[in-house]
């Protein structure tokens, strides 16, 4: 069973050396960075600037008291801003240190790590895996309500939707698992 486990801990370093090494892999994992944070903030955004629209849509779930719809309506949007910006500011200060160092300027240097992505990216996936959950009990319920995302348009609770969650999830916990230290990742079996 030892033998499996560092076989496997061994895969896993080399699979996240190459992503991490090469230029274009790494330059697409900023841009879906970048993407993620930004919807985010978009959707903060969205819920922030209507807040009742918000607080209704969070009502139509029915998995709350009516006590506690205010709290999650007034926190949720705040909670997404505040994220998607730092992720985005995160995912900038790396690019823009990288480009300093590589001129040879030691400036560089201090905006590597300097916003902690990983945080962010942990917070996001908490985010969506109960975004996802939700949905899939209110799909399980039958209720035909708006998934209140506060993206593009309203749109009602189904496939489509639990299925864009679903997505959203696997990248932001893919985008952590890339942010992680290389020590604190090995598997364990």
């Amino acid at each position: 069973m030892k033998n499996a486990s560092f076989f496997l801990a061994a895969v896993h370093r080399d699979l996240r050396a190459r992503w991490r090494h090469s230029v274009w892999l790494g330059a697409g994992t900023t841009l879906l960075g970048l993407g993620l944070g930004a919807v985010f903030f978009y959707a903060g955004l969205q819920k922030h600037l209507a807040p009742f629209q918000f607080a209704e849509a969070v009502m139509g779930y029915r998995l709350l008291p009516q006590a506690l719809v205010g709290v999650v309506a007034a926190v949720v949007p705040w909670v997404e801003l505040i994220t998607g910006f730092l992720l985005v500011v995160g995912y900038l200060g790396e690019v823009l240190g990288r480009m300093l160092t590589a001129l040879g300027l030691d400036s560089g240097r201090f905006l590597l790590g300097g916003v902690k992505r990983r945080s962010c990216l942990l917070i996001l996936t908490g985010l969506e895996a109960v975004f996802t959950l939700v949905m899939v009990v209110t799909v399980a319920r039958g209720l035909k309500i708006d998934c209140g995302c506060g993206l593009l348009f309203q749109r009602e609770v189904g496939p489509a939707a639990i299925s864009e969650n679903l997505l959203t999830l696997v990248l932001a916990a893919f985008l952590y698992w890339l942010a992680l230290p290389a020590g604190e990742n090995a598997i364990k079996v």
